[in-house]
């Protein structure tokens, strides 16, 4: 079987998707399935092409120069040769709305008689509409939405982001639940990991450390985290807020600003991004992981921190929350700035409790979100596809002759 993944942006500072699509790539090629992506280089430097030998090493990847807004993804050659690349393909995987991509997927799959799919990633859901809310009502009623109705189906990682979905735009085609998953930590143990951080940052020695590690960006929360940590700290006097991660240079000044402002620029850092080990060190420093995102569909940052046995605080807007709280892995807050402080204030004093629910979440995301299961899963989804339209591509021809 032979899959083409579209995305309109592969670089890794884009977030989530790109992690996703080469990560299954990855795992497709270890089924025997083969996978291959057409992208653009939106968001890289025009001297960074580390990036994408790094994927090529793992897949085939073809990255065409981007033009106009970065998120759109509109290259001049992309038309072109996503038409030849589909006469070689079983079935074009799309990832994203509100790009370039569906409205030539539906437009160009028809034609050489492909199915394809789309995975939103959770930009259906109704936070995500509510950002530019009259732009996207528009090019969605005009262009993105009947393109979505084109496809064969759409691929969502949980019930929840689904229900949400279906909420935003009607008669949608079928969908289905594919999981995501994270890494497996590294072999050492968390406080060897732990100490690989301490040594990196040494003014976070002999203190109580908040960790949030993802992207800095609005929709995180951030906004509500700072000024809770701002109470955390009148009761927890050696407790420092650490964000890891990237973000746009003048959002991050924002942040700068605020803490200034809240009196508790000497109690956050800011690292920077953080990858691979150290990435995972960062975590295994962490006496509690807070996520107060505005929306997530999966957040892989989150669950990477339950693998590693970190005990989390976490937002309803999380569509994997009601998992973890039935799972008694996570600790679940509200969107307000009282409620995360009392929720990371109540792990910071109870480290016997803490520590049982870190090793609740640690068992809880090994046994559900792993890479080798999500991709098992989506070659399902892919061959029930590519088997339906073969069956419809037979009755056509039966019906003609």
């Amino acid at each position: 079987m032979r899959i083409l993944h579209l995305i309109p942006y592969m670089h890794p500072s884009a977030g989530g998707p790109p992690v996703v699509v080469d990560r299954w790539c990855v795992q497709l090629q270890r089924l025997g399935v083969d996978a291959e992506v057409l992208t653009t280089d939106a968001y890289a430097e025009a001297s960074d092409t580390a990036w994408q030998e790094h994927y090529r090493s793992g897949y085939p990847i073809t990255v065409l120069p981007c033009r106009g807004r970065r998120g759109f993804g509109y290259s001049p050659k992309t038309a072109r040769l996503l038409r030849t690349k589909l006469n070689s393909c079983d079935l074009l995987h799309v990832h994203n709305v509100w790009s370039y991509c569906n409205r030539l997927a539906a437009r160009l799959c028809p034609i050489a008689d492909v199915p394809f799919i789309v995975s939103p990633h959770g930009m259906l859901d109704p936070h995500s509409m509510g950002l530019k809310p009259w732009k996207k009502r528009l090019y969605g009623r005009v262009v993105e939405f009947p393109a979505l109705r084109k496809a064969t189906g759409l691929v969502f990682t949980h019930p929840e982001e689904e229900r949400l979905a279906r909420q935003t735009c009607g008669k949608l085609p079928a969908g289905y639940v594919v999981p995501l998953g994270t890494e497996a930590p590294p072999v050492e143990s968390r406080e060897h990991l732990a100490q690989i951080f301490l040594t990196q940052f040494p003014s976070l020695q002999d203190v109580e450390r908040i960790v949030f590690l993802g992207r800095l960006h609005p929709k995180k929360g951030l906004d509500i985290l700072l000024p809770a940590f701002a109470r955390v700290a009148e009761v927890r006097r050696a407790a420092k807020l650490v964000l890891v991660g990237p973000g746009d240079e003048t959002y991050v000044n924002e942040l700068r600003r605020v803490a200034q402002s809240l009196g508790i620029m000497d109690r956050v850092v800011f690292t920077g991004p953080l990858s691979g080990r150290n990435k995972w060190a960062a975590l295994a420093a962490a006496d509690v992981y807070v996520l107060p995102s505005y929306q997530e569909n999966f957040a892989i940052a989150l669950v990477e921190a339950l693998r590693i046995g970190t005990p989390v605080v976490c937002s309803r807007r999380i569509n994997i929350w009601s998992d973890l709280a039935d799972a008694e892995a996570a600790t679940i807050c509200e969107l307000t700035v009282d409620d995360v402080a009392s929720k990371v204030l109540d792990l910071l004093g109870d480290r016997a409790s803490a520590d049982v629910q870190g090793q609740r979440g640690a068992v809880f995301a090994a046994a559900n979100y792993t890479w080798e299961k999500s991709v098992d899963q989506l070659a399902r989804v892919y061959e029930q596809v590519v088997s339906c339209q073969s069956s419809v591509g037979r009755v056509e021809t039966d019906e003609q002759g």
